[in-house]
Protein backbone atom coordinates (compact mmCIF):
# COMPACT_ATOMS: atom_id res chain seq x y z
CA UNK A 1 0.00 0.00 0.00
CA UNK A 2 1.49 3.29 -1.01
CA UNK A 3 1.21 6.17 1.49
CA UNK A 4 -1.42 7.78 -0.92
CA UNK A 5 -3.59 4.61 -0.54
CA UNK A 6 -4.18 5.15 2.95
CA UNK A 7 -6.89 7.03 4.32
CA UNK A 8 -5.68 8.94 7.31
CA UNK A 9 -7.52 8.68 10.50
CA UNK A 10 -9.12 11.59 12.13
CA UNK A 11 -10.42 10.44 15.41
CA UNK A 12 -8.13 6.95 16.25
CA UNK A 13 -4.66 7.40 17.92
CA UNK A 14 -1.35 5.66 17.43
CA UNK A 15 -1.45 4.67 21.00
CA UNK A 16 -4.81 2.19 20.37
CA UNK A 17 -2.92 -0.43 18.10
CA UNK A 18 -1.49 -2.81 20.02
CA UNK A 19 1.84 -5.50 20.04
CA UNK A 20 1.15 -8.74 20.98
CA UNK A 21 3.31 -11.92 21.26
CA UNK A 22 0.78 -14.00 18.29
CA UNK A 23 4.53 -14.06 16.49
CA UNK A 24 6.48 -15.42 19.16
CA UNK A 25 4.82 -18.92 19.34
CA UNK A 26 8.34 -20.57 19.01
CA UNK A 27 10.25 -18.36 21.41
CA UNK A 28 10.78 -18.64 25.06
CA UNK A 29 8.35 -16.16 27.19
CA UNK A 30 11.53 -14.26 28.19
CA UNK A 31 12.71 -14.12 24.58
CA UNK A 32 9.58 -12.64 23.99
CA UNK A 33 9.44 -10.23 26.59
CA UNK A 34 12.89 -9.02 26.04
CA UNK A 35 12.21 -8.47 22.08
CA UNK A 36 9.22 -6.86 22.25
CA UNK A 37 10.96 -4.24 24.88
CA UNK A 38 13.82 -3.68 22.25
CA UNK A 39 10.89 -2.72 19.69
CA UNK A 40 9.59 -0.06 21.66
CA UNK A 41 6.47 -2.05 22.76
CA UNK A 42 4.39 -0.60 26.02
CA UNK A 43 0.53 -2.04 25.91
CA UNK A 44 0.02 -5.61 25.17
CA UNK A 45 -2.62 -7.99 23.64
CA UNK A 46 -1.45 -11.35 25.41
CA UNK A 47 -1.91 -14.58 23.84
CA UNK A 48 -2.43 -17.04 26.60
CA UNK A 49 -1.37 -20.53 25.73
CA UNK A 50 2.12 -22.53 25.90
CA UNK A 51 4.98 -21.88 25.94
CA UNK A 52 4.29 -18.05 27.57
CA UNK A 53 1.25 -19.07 29.66
CA UNK A 54 -1.23 -21.86 30.42
CA UNK A 55 -4.15 -21.20 32.04
CA UNK A 56 -4.85 -25.10 33.01
CA UNK A 57 -1.76 -25.11 35.96
CA UNK A 58 -1.36 -21.70 36.85
CA UNK A 59 -0.92 -20.66 40.43
CA UNK A 60 -1.35 -17.64 42.05
CA UNK A 61 2.68 -17.14 42.71
CA UNK A 62 2.64 -17.84 38.53
CA UNK A 63 0.56 -15.01 38.14
CA UNK A 64 2.67 -12.80 40.59
CA UNK A 65 5.48 -13.62 38.97
CA UNK A 66 4.39 -13.17 35.38
CA UNK A 67 2.95 -9.71 36.92
CA UNK A 68 6.70 -9.09 38.08
CA UNK A 69 8.57 -10.16 34.57
CA UNK A 70 6.41 -8.06 32.42
CA UNK A 71 7.02 -4.93 35.26
CA UNK A 72 10.87 -5.32 34.49
CA UNK A 73 10.65 -5.22 30.84
CA UNK A 74 8.65 -1.80 30.93
CA UNK A 75 5.46 -4.01 29.63
CA UNK A 76 1.49 -3.73 30.14
CA UNK A 77 -0.81 -6.07 29.03
CA UNK A 78 -4.60 -4.24 28.73
CA UNK A 79 -6.08 -7.56 26.94
CA UNK A 80 -5.40 -11.25 27.58
CA UNK A 81 -6.78 -13.75 24.51
CA UNK A 82 -6.69 -16.99 26.21
CA UNK A 83 -5.99 -20.11 23.45
CA UNK A 84 -9.92 -20.72 23.27
CA UNK A 85 -10.11 -22.80 20.20
CA UNK A 86 -7.18 -25.63 20.36
CA UNK A 87 -7.66 -26.81 23.79
CA UNK A 88 -10.39 -29.05 24.50
CA UNK A 89 -12.33 -26.31 25.80
CA UNK A 90 -16.25 -25.69 25.22
CA UNK A 91 -18.38 -24.06 27.23
CA UNK A 92 -21.59 -25.15 25.97
CA UNK A 93 -19.89 -28.81 25.89
CA UNK A 94 -23.26 -31.19 27.25
CA UNK A 95 -20.17 -33.66 28.85
CA UNK A 96 -20.62 -31.76 32.28
CA UNK A 97 -16.90 -32.71 33.19
CA UNK A 98 -15.65 -30.74 29.79
CA UNK A 99 -17.70 -28.08 30.68
CA UNK A 100 -16.24 -28.01 34.31
CA UNK A 101 -12.94 -28.13 32.82
CA UNK A 102 -13.66 -24.92 30.39
CA UNK A 103 -15.31 -22.91 33.13
CA UNK A 104 -11.81 -23.68 35.47
CA UNK A 105 -9.96 -22.38 32.63
CA UNK A 106 -11.39 -19.14 32.00
CA UNK A 107 -12.33 -18.74 35.82
CA UNK A 108 -8.25 -18.96 36.11
CA UNK A 109 -7.75 -16.69 32.98
CA UNK A 110 -10.08 -13.92 35.07
CA UNK A 111 -8.03 -14.00 38.13
CA UNK A 112 -4.82 -13.50 36.17
CA UNK A 113 -6.40 -10.55 34.43
CA UNK A 114 -6.80 -9.25 37.91
CA UNK A 115 -3.49 -9.99 39.03
CA UNK A 116 -1.75 -8.16 36.44
CA UNK A 117 -4.03 -5.30 36.04
CA UNK A 118 -5.71 -6.26 32.50
CA UNK A 119 -9.24 -5.10 31.97
CA UNK A 120 -10.18 -7.34 29.19
CA UNK A 121 -9.98 -10.56 28.77
CA UNK A 122 -11.41 -12.70 24.65
CA UNK A 123 -13.40 -15.77 25.31
CA UNK A 124 -15.43 -17.80 23.23
CA UNK A 125 -18.62 -18.69 24.36
CA UNK A 126 -18.62 -22.58 23.11
CA UNK A 127 -20.02 -24.29 20.20
CA UNK A 128 -22.19 -27.41 19.64
CA UNK A 129 -21.62 -30.16 17.65
CA UNK A 130 -22.85 -30.58 13.94
CA UNK A 131 -25.13 -33.33 14.93
CA UNK A 132 -26.20 -31.65 18.41
CA UNK A 133 -29.17 -29.42 18.79
CA UNK A 134 -27.39 -25.70 18.34
CA UNK A 135 -30.23 -24.29 21.15
CA UNK A 136 -29.03 -26.23 23.78
CA UNK A 137 -26.01 -25.02 22.97
CA UNK A 138 -26.77 -21.47 22.89
CA UNK A 139 -28.19 -22.14 26.62
CA UNK A 140 -25.55 -24.05 28.01
CA UNK A 141 -23.27 -21.20 26.43
CA UNK A 142 -25.44 -18.19 27.90
CA UNK A 143 -25.11 -19.46 31.22
CA UNK A 144 -21.38 -19.91 31.30
CA UNK A 145 -20.90 -17.03 30.51
CA UNK A 146 -23.20 -15.12 32.99
CA UNK A 147 -21.43 -16.99 35.38
CA UNK A 148 -17.95 -15.74 34.47
CA UNK A 149 -19.04 -12.77 33.84
CA UNK A 150 -20.70 -12.22 37.59
CA UNK A 151 -16.66 -13.73 38.57
CA UNK A 152 -14.91 -11.17 35.98
CA UNK A 153 -17.36 -8.47 37.59
CA UNK A 154 -15.11 -9.05 41.32
CA UNK A 155 -12.07 -8.13 39.34
CA UNK A 156 -12.92 -5.23 37.50
CA UNK A 157 -12.92 -6.99 34.14
CA UNK A 158 -15.00 -6.82 30.65
CA UNK A 159 -15.00 -10.29 28.89
CA UNK A 160 -15.26 -9.44 24.68
CA UNK A 161 -16.17 -12.25 22.54
CA UNK A 162 -16.20 -12.34 18.43
CA UNK A 163 -18.78 -12.95 15.96
CA UNK A 164 -16.98 -16.08 13.83
CA UNK A 165 -17.88 -20.04 12.37
CA UNK A 166 -20.22 -21.91 14.37
CA UNK A 167 -17.38 -24.82 14.75
CA UNK A 168 -16.19 -22.10 17.49
CA UNK A 169 -19.21 -20.18 18.53
CA UNK A 170 -22.64 -20.17 18.76
CA UNK A 171 -22.26 -16.53 18.39
CA UNK A 172 -22.33 -16.97 14.20
CA UNK A 173 -23.18 -13.20 13.24
CA UNK A 174 -23.56 -9.84 15.13
CA UNK A 175 -27.20 -10.19 14.86
CA UNK A 176 -26.72 -13.22 17.04
CA UNK A 177 -23.78 -11.88 19.19
CA UNK A 178 -26.61 -9.10 20.14
CA UNK A 179 -29.53 -11.69 20.91
CA UNK A 180 -26.51 -13.48 22.94
CA UNK A 181 -25.90 -10.16 24.91
CA UNK A 182 -29.24 -9.70 25.72
CA UNK A 183 -29.50 -13.22 26.93
CA UNK A 184 -26.92 -13.08 29.23
CA UNK A 185 -27.96 -9.57 30.66
CA UNK A 186 -24.09 -9.01 31.92
CA UNK A 187 -22.90 -5.18 31.41
CA UNK A 188 -19.75 -6.67 31.48
CA UNK A 189 -19.73 -8.51 28.45
CA UNK A 190 -19.51 -6.63 25.15
CA UNK A 191 -17.71 -7.54 21.61
CA UNK A 192 -14.31 -7.65 19.70
CA UNK A 193 -14.68 -7.30 15.78
CA UNK A 194 -12.54 -9.19 14.22
CA UNK A 195 -12.15 -8.03 10.88
CA UNK A 196 -11.09 -11.19 9.52
CA UNK A 197 -14.07 -12.91 11.58
CA UNK A 198 -16.39 -10.24 9.33
CA UNK A 199 -14.79 -11.53 6.19
CA UNK A 200 -16.15 -14.70 7.48
CA UNK A 201 -19.54 -14.04 9.04
CA UNK A 202 -20.21 -11.92 5.36
CA UNK A 203 -20.39 -8.18 7.42
CA UNK A 204 -19.12 -5.35 7.64
CA UNK A 205 -17.67 -3.02 10.81
CA UNK A 206 -21.32 -0.94 10.14
CA UNK A 207 -22.80 -4.18 10.06
CA UNK A 208 -21.27 -5.16 13.63
CA UNK A 209 -21.98 -1.51 14.91
CA UNK A 210 -25.62 -1.62 13.28
CA UNK A 211 -26.40 -4.98 15.66
CA UNK A 212 -24.82 -4.67 18.66
CA UNK A 213 -24.37 -0.56 19.45
CA UNK A 214 -21.67 1.54 20.00
CA UNK A 215 -21.56 0.86 23.41
CA UNK A 216 -21.05 -3.42 23.17
CA UNK A 217 -17.98 -3.04 20.64
CA UNK A 218 -15.34 -2.97 23.57
CA UNK A 219 -12.25 -4.04 21.12
CA UNK A 220 -11.45 -4.76 17.92
CA UNK A 221 -8.47 -7.46 16.58
CA UNK A 222 -7.09 -5.92 13.63
CA UNK A 223 -5.30 -8.48 10.69
CA UNK A 224 -5.41 -9.00 6.83
CA UNK A 225 -7.27 -12.48 5.37
CA UNK A 226 -6.75 -14.55 2.37
CA UNK A 227 -9.28 -17.53 1.11
CA UNK A 228 -8.26 -20.74 1.12
CA UNK A 229 -9.08 -23.36 -1.75
CA UNK A 230 -10.70 -24.84 0.89
CA UNK A 231 -12.83 -22.11 1.87
CA UNK A 232 -11.35 -21.43 4.79
CA UNK A 233 -9.83 -18.05 5.97
CA UNK A 234 -6.06 -17.67 6.71
CA UNK A 235 -4.68 -14.33 8.55
CA UNK A 236 -2.43 -12.22 6.93
CA UNK A 237 -0.11 -9.23 7.76
CA UNK A 238 -2.10 -6.21 6.74
CA UNK A 239 -1.41 -5.76 3.04
CA UNK A 240 -1.15 -9.33 2.32
CA UNK A 241 -4.35 -10.45 2.33
CA UNK A 242 -7.31 -9.58 0.01
CA UNK A 243 -9.60 -7.78 2.25
CA UNK A 244 -10.41 -4.05 2.61
CA UNK A 245 -9.02 -3.25 6.05
CA UNK A 246 -8.96 0.74 5.65
CA UNK A 247 -12.89 0.62 5.07
CA UNK A 248 -13.71 -1.30 8.02
CA UNK A 249 -11.20 1.01 10.24
CA UNK A 250 -12.95 3.94 8.72
CA UNK A 251 -15.94 3.13 10.40
CA UNK A 252 -14.39 3.02 13.59
CA UNK A 253 -12.65 6.09 12.94
CA UNK A 254 -15.95 7.74 11.94
CA UNK A 255 -17.76 6.05 15.48
CA UNK A 256 -14.93 7.32 17.36
CA UNK A 257 -13.75 3.89 18.96
CA UNK A 258 -11.81 4.33 21.96
CA UNK A 259 -10.88 0.86 22.61
CA UNK A 260 -7.63 -1.24 21.77
CA UNK A 261 -6.98 -2.83 18.57
CA UNK A 262 -5.31 -6.14 19.10
CA UNK A 263 -3.55 -8.33 17.05
CA UNK A 264 -3.62 -11.99 16.40
CA UNK A 265 -1.19 -12.51 13.37
CA UNK A 266 1.04 -14.98 13.91
CA UNK A 267 3.43 -14.81 10.76
CA UNK A 268 3.91 -12.93 7.02
CA UNK A 269 3.66 -14.74 3.36
CA UNK A 270 7.03 -12.89 2.91
CA UNK A 271 9.97 -15.02 3.33
CA UNK A 272 12.28 -12.27 3.52
CA UNK A 273 10.42 -11.76 6.88
CA UNK A 274 11.44 -14.44 8.91
CA UNK A 275 11.59 -13.12 12.48
CA UNK A 276 8.91 -11.69 14.91
CA UNK A 277 10.55 -8.19 14.48
CA UNK A 278 10.92 -7.75 11.22
CA UNK A 279 7.04 -8.60 10.98
CA UNK A 280 6.53 -5.99 13.58
CA UNK A 281 8.36 -3.40 11.90
CA UNK A 282 5.81 -3.88 8.35
CA UNK A 283 2.93 -3.84 10.87
CA UNK A 284 3.88 -0.85 12.64
CA UNK A 285 4.54 0.47 8.99
CA UNK A 286 1.45 -0.61 8.24
CA UNK A 287 -0.15 1.43 11.13
CA UNK A 288 2.20 4.39 10.76
CA UNK A 289 0.57 5.20 6.78
CA UNK A 290 -2.57 6.20 8.93
CA UNK A 291 -1.36 9.07 10.90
Amino acid sequence: MRNDQAIKFKNLKRGQFLHSNFLYTDYTLDYTLASLERIGAKKLEFYGAEPHLCFYDLTYGDMAGFKRKLDRHGLSIVEINPECCTYPNNLASKDPVTRLRSFRYFENVIHTAGVIGAATVVMCPGSARKDEDPEEAWKLAADSMSRLADIAETEGITIVMEATTRNYTVTTDHRRMKRFLDACGKDNLGVVVDLMCLAQTGETAQDAYDACGKDKIRSVHYRDGALLETGSWANRVPGEGTLSLDADLQVFDEQEYQGYFGSEIRWSTDPDLNTPELVCKKIQDWIDLHF
